[in-house]
């Protein structure tokens, strides 16, 4: 740059002094000045010596001014100080990545905001998310308070709260107090605090507030100041703060946070996997994140090997921790800062299943009396670690409960927890026999098998016994039989150990039925032709009940001579040993074999006959809710339409649909699915054979979505094949050829090969 400028320099001083140079060659020469110049020859003398210095004048401005731009200029004059801003803290945590769902929660904050509320607390269980979603609605109301935002962890999940005089003091200081306004007491702090933030614009967030009154004390006084609370206790001694309670995330909230957090491409490539995962995960957005910072850091990691690693639960908890962060600390912290009979109590619901817990049975594994639990599950329920779930009913997050399990056994005594074990164990058959598990749902059907197979690894052989025989009547109307079969299987290997032939009489009786449920014939028949042999020497009822049984598996599997071999041989023992009951049952199996056999007459003899005693005997309990009553009710409604189905065999199509409708409403009313579909399918036919096809094939698309709600699929291939029918006869080749192809699809699931080749051949027909 210098050598340039100088450059410049010397090419205009040269430019400059060539012209006085040339007026003075061309004077020497010629004596005169140049033509252009004659009217200036009387100034020559003076013209030379003016030139010369305009030259040298412009040659020394050029060499002053590269001499200036290569000296550093002089700073401009300093500009007066402006005046002190008011204070402005931001303390404000920064929001955390990959934030998603809380819709409805946010806006409910927001709404709460614009109609004035000043104090707002975000409350729920540990890793529900209360401060990432509380620091993500600091920072979006930030506009709204210009004149600070303070933040204050109060420490309550760390057992260890940090007193109001110590976080008023942080927070005066950062409104710019001066020291000495920094000490005194609680009252004196709160005073100022309350002052400095009177008339202005302030954002408080006060994070993980231990109590109410820890959070009471450090509120602002100024009516245009908003303070957000997090805190895991319900915090209901706080009516000046507006309430607004976190639950896990949705399903499809917490698929989104996996995606955003393990990647899209894992889940999308494995979506049942990913769901199965963030379920095990309970749904919580702290756990999720772990679980898929987890899944990150594994290059290779697939959604499947997540979902593995999580689906043991006694592992799941291991499994959920990265970088540091543990989910198992936070309900750690939670589970510390319980007093010594709470955290008792959730010990004790480590050993419940994973369902609505009543108060009757945390009381039994507690070993306290139902007031006392009814209090603590209360507690329980303000610290976020249960909820309430009916009436006398409490629910643990199923995160909580692997917590309380891991409690039990490594606080108490093998001795201890056998007990503890063995006391709900008796409360829950206890709760089986009395309520027939009319209150029992999905969770129940695969708890209590779980139960009982804890029950055997702790050798509570008699125990399981009892639970299994308690809960079955109820599990066998369930639709699904994976549960019940491995529950039976655990009471088998209980009856083994033991060498209780009985009870192995009882797990092959239950395995066949179970079995013959899932449309499983072959396997049923075998164990219930054990389970008979077995009970040879067993009470004459049980003996009948198991040959009635056998009978109708084997009438399912078109054996018909030995179905009736084994049903008269039951009807001789129930009248053998009075048993009208029995014996009615046996005749509506009779006729329901004699249907199968297309012998109207004679099915509609048997039905007719025991119709009246089961209808009595149906009657006799109705008031009883138990589980014998939805099992009378069941057998009866089955008669019903045994009965309505002979009379269309036999062409008495008003006695049919009057037994029939009859069947169907019992079905409904008790919620039996199956017998629904049947009887739907029954009516279909019945309408056929009245020439009305579009009321057929309704009916038959009823019974079909009946069967799929009940996951039968013995009766989705006969609806299936019923609706194929019903569309060949109406003239819809395809819609038939789609039906036969679904219905043979579910045969060949079944293992019945047969059946489905019978099925394809109708295609195209």
């Amino acid at each position: 740059m210098l050598r340039t400028q100088t450059t410049a320099v010397l090419v205009t001083g040269s430019a400059l002094l060539a012209v006085p140079l040339a007026l003075a060659l061309h004077t020497a020469s010629c004596g005169t000045l140049p033509p252009v110049l004659g009217p200036l020859a009387p100034l020559a003398p003076f013209v030379w010596p003016l030139v010369a210095a305009v030259a040298a004048g412009a040659a020394y401005t050029a060499v002053r001014r590269v001499r200036t731009r290569r000296r550093p200029t002089a700073p401009p004059p300093a500009a007066p100080a402006p005046a002190p801003a008011p204070p402005d803290p931001t303390g404000l945590p920064a929001p955390v990545d990959h934030f998603t769902g809380r819709v409805i929660e946010t806006d409910a904050v927001l709404r709460l905001v614009r109609i004035g509320h000043r104090a707002i607390a975000v409350t729920g269980a540990p890793g529900t998310g209360k401060s990432a979603l509380a620091v993500r609605l600091a920072h979006e109301l930030r506009p709204l308070f210009p004149e600070g935002r303070l933040y204050a962890d109060l420490g309550g999940a760390r057992g260890e709260p940090s007193s109001p005089a110590a976080v008023l003091a942080g927070l005066l200081a950062a409104l710019g107090a001066p020291a000495e306004e920094q000490s005194g007491t609680a009252a004196a702090l709160a005073a100022r605090f309350r002052g400095r933030t009177a008339g202005r614009r302030v954002l408080l967030l006060l994070d993980d507030a231990a109590d109410a009154d820890q959070a009471r004390a450090l509120l602002p006084a100024g009516e245009h100041c908003l303070t957000l609370i997090t805190s895991r206790a319900a915090l209901r001694d706080l009516p000046e703060a507006a309430a607004v309670p976190l639950a896990p995330l949705t399903e499809p909230d917490a698929l989104a946070l996996l995606a955003a957090v393990a990647g899209p491409d894992r889940v999308f490539a494995e979506p049942d996997t990913a769901r199965a995962a963030v379920h095990a995960c309970g749904l919580l957005p702290l756990a999720v994140r772990v679980a898929a910072g987890a899944s990150r850091s594994r290059p290779t990691g697939q959604m499947s090997v997540l979902a593995g690693r999580l689906t043991a639960e006694r592992d799941r908890l291991h499994h959920l921790r990265t970088d540091g962060v543990a989910v198992r600390a936070a309900f750690e912290a939670a589970y510390a800062a319980l007093g010594a009979d709470d955290r008792a109590l959730l010990r004790g619901l480590g050993a419940c299943p994973a369902a609505p817990v009543t108060v009757r049975i945390a009381a039994a594994a507690a070993a306290h009396d139902t007031a006392r639990t009814r209090s603590g599950l209360d507690r329980l329920t303000d610290a976020q670690l249960a909820r309430p779930a009916g009436p006398d009913t409490y629910l643990l997050h199923d995160l909580v409960r692997l917590l309380a399990a891991e409690r039990l056994d490594h606080e108490t005594a093998p001795a201890d927890r056998r007990a503890v074990l063995e006391r709900v164990l008796a409360a829950c058959a206890a709760d089986a026999s009395a309520h027939g598990g009319r209150d029992w749902g999905v969770a129940e059907q695969h708890t209590v098998p779980h139960l009982v197979r804890a029950a055997v690894r702790e050798g509570l052989h008699r125990h399981a016994h009892e639970l299994a025989l308690a809960a079955d009547p109820w599990l066998e109307g369930r639709p699904g039989q994976s549960p019940r079969i491995a529950m039976w299987a655990a009471v088998l290997d209980a009856a083994r150990r033991s060498g209780e032939q009985g009870w192995t009489a009882h797990a092959m009786r239950g395995l066949g039925s179970a079995y013959a449920h899932e449309g499983l014939l072959d396997r049923a028949v075998d164990h219930l032709g054990m389970a008979a042999a077995l009970q040879r020497h067993a009470a004459r009822t049980e003996q009948t009940a198991t040959r009635r049984l056998l009978g109708d598996v084997l009438r399912g599997a078109r054996r018909y001579e030995e179905a009736l071999r084994e049903l008269r041989t039951a009807l001789e023992g129930c009248r053998d040993a009075d048993d009208t009951v029995g014996e009615a049952e046996v005749l509506r199996s009779l006729g329901a074999l004699h249907l199968d056999r297309r012998r109207p007459d004679e099915a509609i003899d048997c039905l007719e006959r025991a119709l009246p005693v089961l209808a009595r005997h149906a009657g006799d309990t109705a008031q009883l809710a138990d589980a014998r009553h939805a099992g009378d009710t069941a057998q009866l409604a089955d008669a019903r339409r045994d009965l309505g189905t002979a009379y269309v065999q036999a062409g008495g199509f008003v006695p049919a649909e009057r037994h029939l409708r009859s069947a169907l409403a019992l079905y409904r009313r008790d919620g039996l699915t199956a017998g629904e579909g049947w009887t739907l399918r029954e009516l279909g036919r019945l309408e056929e054979l009245r020439g009305a096809y579009g009321t057929g094939g309704e009916l038959h698309r009823a019974a079909l979505a009946a069967f799929e709600r009940a996951g039968l699929g013995a009766g989705i291939a006969a609806a299936a094949e019923a609706v194929g029918d019903n569309l060949l006869v109406q003239g819809d080749q395809w819609g038939a050829d789609e039906q036969y192809r679904r219905a043979a699809a579910a045969h060949r699931l079944l293992g019945d090969d047969a059946r489905a080749a019978e099925v394809r051949r109708k295609l195209g027909t």
